[in-house]
């Protein structure tokens, strides 16, 4: 598995628990598109792990041998690091490029 900064800081989230997250969500609020994210990753066979920083939430997607790690923000990350690419997808607002939960889900599930 390729190294990821940060991943040993991220922990697992279950079925179970990304479920309770959503269903317990404050009504008044649309549900967070991350959470959505992790409930469809979790479906489709793949382990999710999320590091929360801020604002900010990283999610470490395994299959097999692959991992990604993603960005989910409004704000954009520092520049230095989104040209080291320090993740693989940012979704929400980055330096290059604006992409959205869905955008992101259907790269994951062909």
């Amino acid at each position: 598995m390729k190294f990821k900064i940060n991943y040993h800081l991220a922990r697992n989230i279950s079925p179970t628990k990304v479920k309770s997250l959503i269903e317990n969500y404050p009504k008044q609020f649309p549900k967070p598109k991350y959470l959505l994210f992790i409930d469809e990753m979790l479906k489709n066979g793949w382990r999710v792990k999320l590091h929360q920083v801020k604002v900010s939430k990283y999610l470490f997607v395994t299959k097999d041998d692959e991992i990604y790690k993603i960005r989910f923000s409004n704000h954009k990350p520092l520049y230095e690091r989104e040209i080291e690419n320090d993740c693989d997808y940012y979704v929400g607002i980055s330096h290059k490029q604006i992409s959205t939960t869905d955008d992101l889900i259907k790269r994951f599930i062909k």
